[in-house]
């Protein structure tokens, strides 16, 4: 009781302090106002005038001390309700409010639209789960969980929570799962989780979060997975995470982050998923990385990452997905990706890339998807893939791809799924595809297809391509299934690339195009195109034909 009047009487000497403080603002221009009084410390009266900016940033402190203090005195007045060690109780928590359910020993106050804990429910002692989210809680008494030292589960998502008693879960020190989702927590006690020395997973997600304080987590050791995305961190100390040697998943997303300390992840040997998106990440210092030997997920989209230097990513040799996608990545360094052996998936989408560097990916042999569409790519010269022997998936769509280089699909036999749409392609060199015997989708709609000789290369290919995967084994089924609307397997090789010209072949699709349309017809132009038809691409038949009393065999051969 002295306790709580000493509290009261604490607040009350500041409130008064605040309310002289900002009448003083309100009478005056605010040019001159004593540090009078202060929460923080008590200043003489021969302190300096203060300028209105400078006395504006203390009312503002002291305002946020008072609603600090506000929150406080509310968690004081909050009731407790009571807490049995009695087996039999549980027929008495039934009578409560909330569900009690002894077989599991669980009780839900689950949106029970609480705005503060039932005085009259009973709680067992050993209850292992207890649920208290989707409610409109603002704030608990210190010994709300008192005696509770079985609880293994604390749902305190979804509610309106400010503020946290220091010593509010202290008691509970058999809890593993501990969710504090959802609220309004703008900070953390230090000492907030001391003594949960069995917590596995903590989700403080969806707050208001600015800064952890150091030492926060070091009695945490057995800690797997920490939730902090969805906050407003915009600082962490190096030593913000100590302690969790044993952390599995650290999320940290949707925050507002500018950079991280080089030893922020240091002993963190366990850790397989590290999710750093959506922050203002400029850059990331060489090092970081280098005790997270063990980690399989990174990622790091959404930030505003200019380039991957040299030995950054190195000591991934674990990862298999590295997210990069919607940075400002125009620069990549030849061995970026040096050592990443098990790498599988790299997304690196939305970013200002131009060209790839030769040797790129010697060492991605495992790499299965590679993702660069939406940059700014012209070129992709021969070699650029080398290395890319087991890709299945490659995604170049919306780039500025004007030239192919023959051969630039060579090392990648085993792709399955290409994009290239949305692209500025007139062409594709002949030969360019012949090394992709796997192919299943190709997509080369919305690029400015140019329809002459060049283009019966692409045109040709589809159709190969087409009748090898519908396993279509003559010349009349490949024009039976050409000319079938809606058909899913001609879209995804190809119909849906068109000609912008010449003449009345604009709008035709290329698929469809013959090689007397696109090299003998009115709109066709020769120049360069060796004057023959492969013989691979057509289909010869003998007929006969009466001259007189002559009977004449005639060798006719149609493309197909």
């Amino acid at each position: 009781m002295c306790c709580l009047i000493r509290v009261i009487c604490d607040l009350f000497s500041r409130i008064y302090c605040v309310i002289i403080l900002l009448s003083l603002c309100e009478a005056t221009t605010c040019s001159l106002v004593p540090y009078a009084c202060t929460v923080a410390s008590t200043r003489s009266s021969s302190d300096v005038e203060r300028s209105p900016t400078s006395t504006m940033s203390v009312v503002e402190e002291m305002k946020n001390r008072l609603s600090s203090l506000e929150r406080r005195l509310r968690a004081v007045e909050q009731p407790v309700w009571q807490i049995s060690t009695k087996e039999e109780d549980w027929e008495v928590c039934a009578k409560g409010p909330c569900k009690c359910i002894p077989e599991i020993k669980s009780v839900s106050c689950w949106r029970y639209d609480l705005s503060d804990l039932p005085a009259t429910q009973l709680i067992p002692a050993d209850v292992l789960k207890l649920d208290l989210g989707s409610n409109r809680l603002s704030a608990l008494h210190r010994d709300t969980f008192k005696n509770m030292t079985r609880l293994h589960h604390l749902d305190l998502s979804s509610n309106l929570i400010e503020h946290l008693a220091p010593n509010l879960l202290l008691p509970l020190h058999g809890v593993a799962n501990v969710r504090l989702s959802n609220n309004l927590l703008k900070e953390i006690h230090q000492n907030q989780f001391f003594g949960l020395r069995n917590l596995r997973i903590l989700d403080l997600s969806w707050n208001k979060l600015r800064t952890l304080p150091e030492g926060l987590f070091l009695s945490n050791s057995l800690l797997a997975l920490l939730d902090l995305s969805s906050n407003r961190i915009s600082l962490l100390s190096a030593n913000a995470f100590r302690g969790l040697g044993k952390l599995e998943e650290l999320l940290l997303g949707k925050n507002r982050l500018a950079g991280l300390p080089a030893l922020i992840l240091r002993d963190m040997s366990n850790l397989r998923r590290l999710a750093l998106e959506e922050n203002r990440l400029k850059e990331l210092p060489v090092g970081i990385f280098e005790d997270v030997t063990s980690l399989k997920e990174l990622d790091m989209r959404d930030n505003r990452l200019a380039e991957i230097p040299k030995g950054l990513l190195s000591t991934l040799v674990q990862l298999k997905t590295l997210e990069l996608s919607s940075n400002k990545i125009s620069s990549i360094d030849v061995r970026a990706f040096n050592g990443m052996i098990a790498l599988r998936e790299l997304r690196l989408g939305h970013n200002h890339i131009k060209y790839l560097p030769s040797g790129l990916f010697n060492n991605s042999v495992s790499l299965e998807r590679l993702i660069l569409y939406g940059n700014r790519m012209e070129i992709l010269a021969r070699g650029v893939f080398r290395g890319l022997s087991n890709l299945t998936s490659l995604f170049l769509q919306s780039n500025r791809l004007k030239v192919l280089q023959s051969g630039v699909f060579d090392d990648t036999p085993n792709l399955q799924k290409l994009q290239l749409e949305s692209n500025e392609l007139s062409f594709l060199p002949a030969g360019s595809m012949d090394a992709i015997f796997t192919i299943q989708q190709v997509r080369l709609n919305r690029n400015p297809w140019h329809c002459d000789c060049r283009a019966f290369y692409v045109a040709s290919w589809l159709r190969r391509r087409l009748a090898n995967f519908a396993n279509l084994t003559n010349p009349s089924q490949i024009q039976q299934a050409l000319t079938m609307t809606g058909n899913w397997s001609i879209w995804e090789f190809g119909a849906g690339a068109t000609c912008r010209g010449p003449g009345i072949l604009g709008g035709q699709p290329v698929l469809r195009l013959t090689f007397h349309e696109l090299c003998e017809g009115q709109w066709a132009s020769m120049k360069g195109i060796i004057p023959r038809i492969p013989l691979d691409i057509v289909a010869p038949s003998i007929t006969s034909r009466t001259v007189g009393k002559n009977t004449i065999l005639v060798r006719v051969i149609k493309s197909t």
